[in-house]
C-alpha cells in the first residue's frame, strides 16, 4: 500500500500593515522599524534573485520586517529570543518566530549561545527564507547598506576579532555563498 504525502499547508501571517502596526503598538524603537524596512527590502531583492528553489516570499517579507521586534525589550542578544517569544506568544507560526531566532550575528552554535548568555541550544538559520533574512539583516547597518565584510569590520572596530564574531563571518559568508549559487 502506498502512502501518499499529506498536503502542506500554506503558513498564514499577516500582511505587511499588521505587521508594521505590531511593531508600533510594541514601541519597537523608530531606527529600528526603519531599519527593519531596509532588510525587508534586501531580503526581497536577494530572494527574488533565487532561480533554483522554492523559497516562501511573504515569510521572508514578513519575518524580515519583524526580525528585530524583541528590540522592543532589549538591544542585547536576547533581543532574538525574546522576538521569538513575543510571536509565539501572540499566535505566529514556528517559522516566523524562528526568523527572529536565528538572525543574530550569522546565527548562534550551542557554545556561543551560551557565552552570550542564551539558553544552551543552537541558533543558527536552516531554511532558505531564516538564510535570506539573516543575509539581509547582515548587509544592512542601520538603513544603510554595507558589503559583509564592511558590516564585520564596523564590529571588529568596536568588539575586537572575537572568536564568535570571527565564527560568524565564515558563517555569513557560507550563507552568502548558498544563495548566490541558487541565482
Amino acid at each position: 500500500m502506498v502512502k501518499e504525502k499529506a498536503e502542506e499547508l500554506p503558513i498564514v501571517l499577516p500582511d505587511r500593515d499588521f505587521a508594521l502596526e505590531l511593531l508600533k503598538k510594541l514601541k519597537v524603537p523608530y531606527s529600528v522599524r526603519r531599519h527593519s524596512l531596509k532588510v525587508c527590502e534586501k531580503a526581497l531583492e536577494i530572494a527574488n534573485k533565487i532561480r533554483k528553489a522554492n523559497i516562501d516570499i511573504n515569510l521572508i517579507e514578513i519575518g524580515a520586517i519583524l526580525h528585530d521586534i524583541g528590540r522592543s525589550k532589549t538591544h542585547g542578544f536576547q533581543h532574538a529570543l525574546l522576538g521569538g517569544k513575543i510571536l509565539r506568544g501572540r499566535g505566529f507560526p514556528n517559522e516566523i518566530a524562528r526568523i527572529c531566532e536565528t538572525h543574530i550575528l550569522g546565527g548562534l552554535d550551542k557554545e556561543d549561545a551560551k557565552s552570550v548568555g542564551l539558553p544552551n541550544r543552537d541558533y543558527l538559520p536552516e531554511t532558505l527564507e531564516e538564510k535570506i533574512v539573516c543575509l539581509a539583516d547582515k548587509s544592512m547597518a542601520g538603513r544603510r547598506e554595507v558589503s559583509i565584510d564592511k558590516r564585520f569590520q564596523i564590529w571588529f572596530a568596536k568588539y575586537g576579532k572575537s572568536k564568535i564574531l570571527l565564527k560568524s563571518k565564515k558563517r555569513i559568508k557560507e550563507i552568502q555563498k548558498e544563495i548566490q549559487n541558487l541565482s
